[in-house]
């Protein structure tokens, strides 16, 4: 019969013909046949490989991960004739499978009278001895209020099982508050700090400020004109995570607009606070545009429309949605830089307007909608906003800016910090970071101890813990269970990004804590990761990843990644954290040749570090008030410390940390130290015979192209013996091989080992 059809009827009949049978709950691979019943050819193309194939093959979504709905086309072809037919296959999550060795106590102290939240999620311990938050579901919702004082106890369960949970509840007629917590230190504002000499941090950041320079206003302000109505002249569309057919799009801008604003607190250019008074200027027509839209709400902007908020709100799944609040996150953080480290008005202008948009939208929504929102997978990330809302708030003073920032409050990650449990092994590394660093601006904005406790803990876990050798942190994105670093050396590790996160958060609690500990990680991480995370080209390209593999190479980033976003701030962040000070006190926490020149606070120092680091440098005064220079004695120091004031030798006093000199400072008073740096093995936590090769505050890597680890015989007590200092270089030789180990942010395109195996 086939031979009388056309091939047009043979198409049509067998596409009406095709039928795959339910679709709504796959949870096995499908039969996708490759010929009609007419003899037709049958090919099959998926929009998202990675949950079904063209093959019929399904992959379902963790569980928790949600279901995935997957468009899968069919093309259907006899002869020169074919047709498509697209089915939408439902793919269902994994199920729960889970199994639990214990449940971490729920202890929680509230105010009578006072409605409250039991949290959405717990932490527990599997029978393979990890530990991560599971969601709750608590007998009676999640909403509570006692009215008389005393003990409660609520049950539950582990969300689609049948372990039973206990939460404990002690209410009283008030909450003792913990002893308020005061900042002890501040920071040496960036525009009174500036980097000097030929160092790799200057050159850094001189590449930098020259991209910047090139970059194409018009074209960074594309999509937000085209999405508010208005003209995008003859300017480019932006391209990668920003182009037209993104979800993303809009986030490089707001990067672009607080590496302006950082750009000019660290070098002064004027052409580049142009650039920013431009960009400003052009969004706030851009804003005023959207107003005059009825179709939107007032105070919105963004490259895209209101469309992602709405679905999000319905749970859509990435990569249905991208992360909408994610982007808008960067949009509002860029304007606070170009009003706080800028000066520019108008960009609180907008920043407050669109702080009451995002109030206006979510203050409506029940709590368990927000919740929702913020568990699901890439959708309902939402960067930092939490930050930039308590940041604006204590511009505004406007509460609904605090209580909207606090509506970001995720309990899957906030409560099993404050159960004081280490649960982050299996989330997503850069999405949680920029939360912590929100909750503890949250705290400034607002004192609740809470706020403070988790960011301290979670920071604590994250070091101690989670971290390489370089300081940064995270694999394929996640972050993996405690203290598993040697089993997780790949391709893929310790995302830029989160370096960048962890150095904010490390700096903020460093000026409460005023511990050293925090400066030894901002060293670390500073100089190993972000300064190793630049193109040496000068074409504005960061690395995604810092493969820890044998062999690795850096990639650098040009196509608008998020890496490629927080790496056009990076390299003009280097002078935020060298000087701290208090009302009798200068410190030097990190030894960059920087000057700060601040008369008016009575600060005109400068610091000098030889390039080829030998552990000594040397402080010149113009001008010091304080009568105490406090320089941190770093942990990589062996032995005694060389101090000169003068060029006499002094007694420096050690307090916490410090190296403490204390005198009246006169101009042209000249202090030298001399520390004392010495090779050393950094070994991971959990693989004993794997270790980093370390001198100073660097971490050293060797340049080969060999994919199988070297193995050489070194220990702490023959590594110096081993190796030979290139002359004149921060480079070394380990002389049996002849194999070269260079600083990390030395090497460009050169393939490397970072860890070495030891005999």
């Amino acid at each position: 019969m086939s031979n009388q059809l056309s091939d047009l009827e043979i198409v049509q009949r067998d596409i009406e013909a095709l039928h795959l049978g339910n679709l709504k709950t796959v949870e096995f691979d499908i039969n996708l046949p490759a010929e009609g019943k007419n003899g037709s050819q049958i090919t099959w193309v998926s929009k998202d490989d990675r949950w079904i194939d063209g093959s019929g093959k399904v992959h379902q979504p963790e569980y928790g991960k949600g279901d995935r709905v997957v468009p899968l086309t069919a093309i259907v072809q006899s002869g020169e004739e074919s047709l498509r037919k697209v089915f939408e296959v439902k793919i269902l999550e994994e199920k729960n499978s889970v199994q639990v060795e214990k449940i971490f106590p729920v202890y929680i102290k509230q105010e009578a009278g006072k409605v409250f939240y039991l949290p959405s999620v717990v932490s527990i311990q599997t029978v393979s001895g990890d530990i991560i938050a599971h969601a709750v579901t608590w007998r009676g919702g999640e909403q509570r209020n006692y009215s008389e004082a005393g003990e409660k106890k609520v049950a539950g369960n582990l969300t689609d099982t049948l372990y039973e949970v206990e939460a404990v509840i002690q209410i009283g007629d008030s909450i003792e508050e913990a002893v308020a917590r005061e900042q002890q230190l501040n920071a040496v504002p960036a525009q009174k700090v500036h980097l000097q000499g030929a160092s790799l941090l200057k050159t850094a950041q001189d590449r930098r400020l020259q991209f910047l320079l090139t970059v194409d206003d018009d074209q960074m302000l594309y999509n937000f004109r085209k999405a508010a109505g208005l003209d995008t002249g003859k300017a480019p569309a932006m391209v990668g995570w920003d182009s037209e057919d993104s979800l993303l799009k809009g986030h490089t801008t707001g990067h672009y607009l607080s590496a302006l604003a950082l750009c000019h607190a660290a070098t002064g250019n004027e052409e580049i606070h142009h650039k920013l008074a431009y960009m400003i200027g052009e969004l706030n027509k851009v804003q005023l545009a959207f107003e005059a839209d009825e179709r939107y709400h007032y105070g919105f902007i963004s490259a895209y429309s209101e469309e992602q908020f709405d679905l999000l709100e319905v749970y859509t799944r990435y990569p249905e949605i991208w992360a909408p609040y994610y982007t808008l996150h960067k949009i509002l953080a860029g304007l606070l830089d170009g009003y706080h480290l800028a000066g520019i008005g108008l960009a609180l202008t907008i920043a407050d307007k669109l702080g009451d948009w995002i109030y206006n939208r979510l203050s409506v929504l029940p709590h368990e909608q927000l919740k929702k929102m913020w568990s699901m997978y890439i959708a309902g990330e939402f960067g930092g906003i939490n930050e930039s809302l308590a940041e604006l708030f204590t511009y505004t003073h406007k509460e609904q800016h605090i209580l909207a920032a606090k509506l970001f409050d995720n309990d899957r990650l906030f409560f099993p910090m404050i159960q004081q449990v280490d649960a982050l092994g299996a989330m997503h590394a850069n999405q949680h970071i920029p939360q912590v660093v929100g909750a503890f601006k949250i705290f400034e904005a607002t004192r609740e101890n809470k706020y403070y406790d988790i960011s301290r803990f979670f920071w604590e876990s994250v070091v101690n813990a989670h971290i390489y050798s370089i300081g940064g942190t995270g694999e394929g994105e996640m972050f993996k269970q405690p203290y598993k670093i040697g089993a997780h050396l790949t391709e893929h590790t310790a995302e830029t990004c989160a370096s960048y996160n962890m150095l904010k958060l490390t700096k903020q609690l460093y000026m409460y804590e005023k511990d050293v500990t925090y400066m030894d990680y901002y060293e670390r991480t500073m100089l190993n990761h972000i300064l190793s995370s630049t193109d040496h080209e000068g074409l504005g390209a960061s690395t995604y990843f810092m493969p820890t593999l044998p062999g690795g190479k850096k990639g650098y980033d040009e196509e608008n990644s998020c890496c490629h976003g927080t790496g056009l701030e990076n390299h003009f962040k280097y002078t935020e954290a060298i000087y701290f000070e208090d009302a009798d006190s200068l410190y030097v926490n990190l030894f960059v040749s920087s000057a700060i020149e601040d008369g008016e606070k009575g600060l005109q120092v400068v610091q000098s570090v030889p390039d080829v680091f030998t552990g000594e440098l040397e402080i010149t005064i113009g001008k010091l008030t304080r009568t105490h220079l406090k320089v941190r004695k770093p942990y990589w120091h062996q032995g005694q410390v060389l101090a000169c004031v003068n060029g006499t030798q002094v007694q420096a006093v050690e307090e916490h940390g410090y190296l403490v000199l204390s005198r009246q400072w006169s101009k042209g008073d000249q202090v030298s130290l001399k520390f004392n740096p010495q090779l050393r093995l950094e070994i991971t936590p959990d693989q004993a015979g794997i270790a980093s090769v370390a001198f100073g505050p660097y971490i050293l890597a060797a340049i080969s192209p060999q994919k199988e680890y070297y193995e050489l015989p070194v220990h702490e007590g023959n590594i110096a013996e081993q190796f030979e200092r290139v002359a004149n270089s921060n480079r070394f030789i380990f002389k049996a091989q002849k194999l070269e180990f260079a600083p990390l942010a030395e090497i460009n395109h050169e393939h490397y080992h970072l860890y070495i195996k030891t005999l």
